[in-house]
């Protein structure tokens, strides 16, 4: 990614918060997962559009999921 595009996606990219999830949670976007340590907030610079977020705890499946589709700069509650 090139040094312009990444400033587009903080500008009008996507913030997901993950506030005080428990260390170990995996947590993903599309084809990304994490496996949360103690300084995860979240992810940014998501682009627009559709995505597929998911989470579960470390130690048991299933995994939980939802589609979400984002516009620009917009906040889901």
């Amino acid at each position: 990614m090139d040094a312009e595009m990444a400033m587009e996606l903080v500008k009008h990219g996507l913030t997901l918060l993950f506030l005080d999830v428990p260390q170990h949670t995996l947590i993903g976007i599309d084809t990304q997962m994490f496996s949360v340590g103690p300084d995860f907030k979240g992810i940014k610079m998501i682009p627009p559009g559709p995505h597929f977020v998911y989470y579960s705890s470390s130690t048991r499946l299933p995994l939980l999921a939802h589609y979400v589709f984002v516009e620009c700069r917009q906040r889901i509650d």
